[in-house]
């Protein structure tokens, strides 16, 4: 089922480092979106957020606002494991 992603505000800290800053970035359903910028600029480190994983490092954290279909996947009650059921993320390097 194609979902509709929405990026308000996204800034990603790993510690006191800004990684990325005010992401705004809306993705309709049954689209094809590409990220694309040079090494270094904040793509993965956008992807991890919108995955959850970017929370899962030590000192990361993430403001602003990301939906999936309308709903805060950073709210306290959203399930962590469903979104990343819904979001999947490919790998450089194999992650097994």
């Amino acid at each position: 089922m194609a979902k509709r992603v929405e990026a308000t505000g996204v800034t990603a800290y790993y510690g006191s480092f800004k990684a990325i800053d005010n992401i705004n970035l809306h993705v309709d359903p049954k689209t094809v979106t590409a990220l694309i910028g040079p090494s270094g600029c904040g793509k993965s480190t956008f992807l991890r957020s919108i995955n959850r994983m970017h929370e899962v490092l030590p000192g990361a954290r993430v403001e602003g606002r990301l939906t999936i279909d309308d709903e805060n996947i950073y709210d306290k009650d959203v399930d962590v494991t469903a979104v990343r059921r819904m979001i999947g993320m490919v790998f450089q390097r194999p992650n097994p």
